[in-house]
Formats: structure tokens, C-alpha cells, sequence
């Protein structure tokens, strides 16, 4: 991956990752910017960083991009430094020498990516975008610690170093601007010396989506994006031996709920959120105590990843929006007094049973989703269990272990109680039964 990353920055296409702890660090005095007061006695901007050994690497590089002589004009700006250890973090994560970067040729578009006209002192910072001398935005987010971090990367260390024509804010990383957008970034990741979101990109591409997330600044989207892992996961879940296998509407709406039409990085993240989708106005719930988007993990190590229309997290799931309108068959229950259920009708498929034969067996197959209509209403609310009798779905008022599982996507409207037969949901399913009366019970076979 590093040398991926390599290619991309020395091609001016580039993005980083941050680990997800910033997000979840409590909150105490120390976890907000230093702030820092300096008469600036006349001296500009380029004095005070150059009176200052800390900035030493920055200044070198302002002065071979020739960009001295307007940092000292009267302005003002606002400039968002990168300390020394900033940049030496910087070229450890690139593998680039500092003679290398002061050789870019993008060094100029880079430093002035770093400078806002005005001044801005640290009270008037606010979450969202900043548009930068060089013309482009970048994107300061404010944790829920309350450090302010922009573009996900990189943290204001301190603040509000004054001089004559302006003011400076001290930063952890260096900033670039993102060259590539959501598209282009999981195309080229597929192309890497580790590659990653093949499996994605392949089902972008099935569900003709790739225009969707192929657009630019305006658009602001965020893309929980399932790792390789995670769609072989679900394949695995469905039965099927790849993307092609699952039919394009289902691709296209399950791929629709991992994108939100909003650009919100790790840090804009809060506990119990509900970050709408492009799905029929679904949402998706954020989970910041188990690090969590729905029931998917978010990767740690692939979060924040930048581009010019919005941002990357990885997750460790492909997360299944809840649908009912979807199963694949409809299974009528009556109920014999308190004695039995029994399957009146069956209507689609990947399903079978004998209908009309009390606490019949019912045959179901692994990743099809499934609506029961239970006609016995309140008096016999429906259960599901594993082989111990332990519930998994209650239409009732029971807890099931499933019901809080977005891949099972469970559901009750009334009569009607619907499902997805997940691979770990059919490990434990064993039957369905009544859970007012015992005798009421019959059993699930499943199927692949």
C-alpha cells in the first residue's frame, strides 16, 4: 500500500489514513490547540517562522517556491503550518527524502494549499470547508474531544501565532489537496502492489453506479466502502460465487446505502448519529463505542481517505438495508387454537412446506429474505430459535440475538415479520414457534 501511496502523491494523486482514535480519545483540557500570543513587533509572517527553528523545513520550502516575497506582503493571511515534525512525518509516510519534495514540482500549489486570505484567529474556526489561496477547499472537521483537524489527517497543535500580516496555526502533517475522486481512488487501489475494493469497483460497475461516485467538489459524499473481505463474506452469506450472481437491483440498492450525501470524515462522527443515504431516505446509525457503522467495523487503518468529491471509510461488512419489499417468498401462518401453526399458503420462492399440515417443517435457502404473515395475530405472537430454544427474532416483546443485526434486517409491520436468512443467522436457526404456547413449533431446514 505504501508504494501506492507513493505513486499517487508523486502523480499529484494522493490521500492518507488516519486511525479511527481520534474519535474516540475522551475528552480532557489538554485535547484542545495550544494557543499561542506573540507581538508580531512588525514582523511578518515569513520573520516569525523564520525566528522560529520549528518551522526551519517550511521555510526552506517557501523559499524554493518562491513564495517569501508574498508571504510577506501585507495580506493578511491566515497559513496553516506544518511544524519539523510534521514534515518529517509526512516524508516517512511517502518515502520521500525532503530533497525530493522540495524538488516537486507541485511544491508551490502545495504550501499555498496551506494559506488562507484573511485572518482567521482560532475563535472563528468552524467546521466545514475553506477555500485556500491555491483555490481549492480543504476541510476542517471538529471532534467530538474537541481537537480541530483538517481533511482527516492532520491536527491543529496550536494556534494563533500572531505577525504584522497575519496569523499562523500550527499543524501535525502537511495537507494536500485531493487530485482524484471517489471513483478513480477505488479503481486505482484495485491496481496496487496490495490490492483492495476489487470487489467493489466490480460492483459499481454492475450496478452502472460508477458515474454516481465519479463527480466533483460539489458533490460531498461519503462512501462506507466493503473491503475485498467483506464482499466474500457475503457472497458467502448468499450462496452465490461472485457480484455477477446477485441481481442488479438488489446490487444497486444495497450499494446505495453505503453512500451518504454528506462529506463527513472519522472526526464529524457522533455517537447514536443517523446519517441519511441515497437509498429511499434509509439511514445508516453510527456506533462510535465499538467503532461501528451499523453492525460493520470500520477499518482503522483506512479511514479518511480523501478525494476531490468526498471521503472514503473502510468497513469490514457489506451492511444489507432492511427491505421487505424484497423477499424472495411469503409464507401465510394460521394457528389450530393453541395447539399448532399451520402453512396456508406459500407465494414466491426459495421456500417449501406442506401446507395445510400442522407444525410442518419449512424449508428455507441461505441468503434470501423472507416475509411470514402470521394470522394468529397478538394471541400467538411468532418466534424464531436455535436447536436450545434460545430466541433469535420475536415479533413479540422478547428480545431476539438477532433483531439488532442490519445484515438480518429484521423487521415487523403488524402481521407480517420479515427477515434475511444471513449465513450466521442460518447456523443457528432451528424452528419457528408460538411464543405464548410451547406446542406450537416446527422446524426450519435450510438450504444453500
Amino acid at each position: 500500500m505504501k508504494n501506492f501511496i507513493n505513486h499517487l502523491f508523486l502523480n499529484k494523486y494522493y490521500f492518507v489514513f488516519i486511525g479511527l482514535m481520534a474519535i474516540t480519545v475522551s475528552c480532557s483540557d489538554d485535547d484542545d490547540p495550544d494557543p499561542i500570543t506573540t507581538e508580531p513587533d512588525g514582523q511578518t509572517i515569513v520573520d516569525v517562522a523564520s525566528a522560529n527553528d520549528d518551522f526551519s523545513t517550511l521555510v526552506s520550502a517557501v523559499v524554493e517556491a518562491d513564495l517569501a516575497e508574498t508571504l510577506s506582503s501585507p495580506g493578511p493571511f491566515t497559513v496553516f503550518a506544518p511544524d519539523n515534525d510534521a514534515f518529517i512525518r509526512f516524508l516517512d509516510e511517502n518515502n520521500l527524502t525532503a530533497e525530493e519534495l522540495l524538488a516537486n514540482e507541485s511544491l508551490s500549489e502545495i504550501l499555498s494549499y496551506h494559506v488562507v486570505s484573511g485572518e482567521i484567529p482560532s475563535s472563528a474556526v468552524e467546521a466545514g470547508p475553506v477555500n485556500s489561496v491555491a483555490n481549492a477547499n480543504f476541510y476542517v472537521s471538529v471532534a467530538p474531544d474537541n481537537s480541530i483537524w483538517i481533511n482527516g489527517n492532520t491536527r491543529i497543535t496550536a494556534t494563533d501565532i500572531d505577525a504584522s500580516n497575519g496569523v499562523i496555526h500550527v499543524l501535525d502533517n502537511v495537507i494536500i489537496a485531493p487530485s482524484n475522486n471517489i471513483a478513480e481512488i477505488a479503481i486505482a487501489s484495485t491496481e496496487s502492489a496490495e490490492p483492495e475494493f476489487t470487489q467493489l469497483v466490480a460492483a459499481l460497475v454492475r450496478a452502472e453506479l460508477v458515474d454516481a461516485v465519479s463527480g466533483g467538489v460539489t458533490d460531498n459524499l461519503t462512501v462506507f466502502a466493503p473491503t475485498d473481505a467483506a464482499f466474500e463474506e457475503l457472497y458467502d452469506a448468499l450462496g452465490v460465487s461472485g457480484v455477477d450472481e446477485i441481481p442488479v437491483d438488489l446490487l444497486q440498492s444495497v450499494l446505495e446505502y453505503h453512500v451518504v450525501p454528506v462529506r463527513a470524515f472519522s472526526q464529524d462522527l457522533r455517537q447514536d448519529a443517523e446519517l441519511p443515504t441515497l437509498l429511499n431516505g434509509q439511514t445508516l446509525t453510527v456506533d462510535l463505542d465499538n467503532l461501528q457503522i451499523n453492525d460493520a467495523g470500520l477499518v482503522g487503518s483506512s479511514l479518511n481517505i480523501h478525494a476531490t468529491n468526498g471521503v472514503i471509510h473502510a468497513i469490514d461488512r457489506v451492511i444489507l438495508p432492511a427491505s421487505g419489499d424484497e423477499s424472495a417468498a411469503t409464507i401465510t401462518l394460521d394457528n389450530v387454537g393453541a395447539s399448532a401453526y399451520v402453512i396456508t399458503s406459500i407465494d414466491g420462492d426459495g421456500a417449501s412446506a406442506e401446507l395445510d399440515t400442522e407444525n410442518t417443517a419449512i424449508t428455507l435457502q441461505s441468503g434470501l429474505r423472507y416475509t411470514f404473515v402470521n394470522n394468529g395475530g397478538s394471541a400467538h405472537p411468532l418466534d424464531f430459535r436455535d436447536s436450545d430454544g434460545n430466541i433469535l427474532l420475536a415479533q413479540g416483546d422478547q428480545d431476539g440475538s438477532f433483531e439488532d443485526d442490519s445484515n438480518v434486517a429484521f423487521e415487523v409491520d403488524g402481521d407480517n415479520v420479515s427477515f434475511t436468512v444471513t449465513e450466521d443467522f442460518a447456523n443457528e436457526l432451528a424452528v419457528y414457534r408460538c411464543t405464548a404456547h410451547a406446542s406450537m413449533e416446527g422446524e426450519i431446514i435450510i438450504t444453500e
